[in-house]
């Protein structure tokens, strides 16, 4: 249960540790960078408590409204350190109209640097069970790292999506 920001760092970095693993053995150091990491809310209630605990230790918060629930883009004052460097942003996710998240760190997001999206994910698959997930907001590649936490591979930071489609 998260009920401080400390609390969320603490649980975080269990999944960070994961993740630095699954970074290693994929030799993806200096090709690629960590964008964010996502927590699901099984309720409004959920969503509403984790957002305030972060309006006051939080850069700034930007909030949209995605496939019918409210999505807060929040920008960390203290990073969290990954091997494919900092992570600088959470995205909370509000529950979804079915009622079907629990709360939980879903995914870290990752985008390449030196190399290109095709083959980052032909260097993903050579040893990997890559998914592709095609949403009316963008396509991603998946990667199950266990428990359901998910390795998720897109083209460019979400900073850049959010600019382009919601601030013109």
């Amino acid at each position: 249960m998260i009920n401080t920001i400390d609390d969320f760092y603490t649980e975080a970095e269990k999944y960070v540790q994961e993740f630095n693993a699954f970074a290693e053995k994929n030799s993806l150091t200096g090709i690629s960078k960590a964008d964010h990491i996502c927590y699901k809310c099984d309720s409004k209630e959920s969503f509403e408590y984790i957002r305030a605990i972060f309006e006051s230790n939080s850069d700034y918060i930007h909030q949209s409204i995605i496939s019918q629930r409210r999505l807060a883009y929040i920008k960390f004052k203290r990073g969290i350190e990954t091997a494919l460097g900092p992570i600088n942003f959470l995205e909370l996710s509000d529950q979804k109209p079915d009622g079907s998240q629990q709360n939980k760190f879903d995914l870290i997001e990752v985008y390449p640097v030196t190399i290109s999206y095709d083959g980052f994910i032909k260097k993903l698959e050579a040893s990997n069970k890559v998914t592709k997930v095609e949403r009316p907001h963008h396509t991603t590649h998946d990667i199950d790292m266990g428990d359901g936490f998910i390795f998720r591979c897109t083209t460019e930071p979400l900073i850049d999506k959010i600019k382009k489609s919601e601030m013109l």
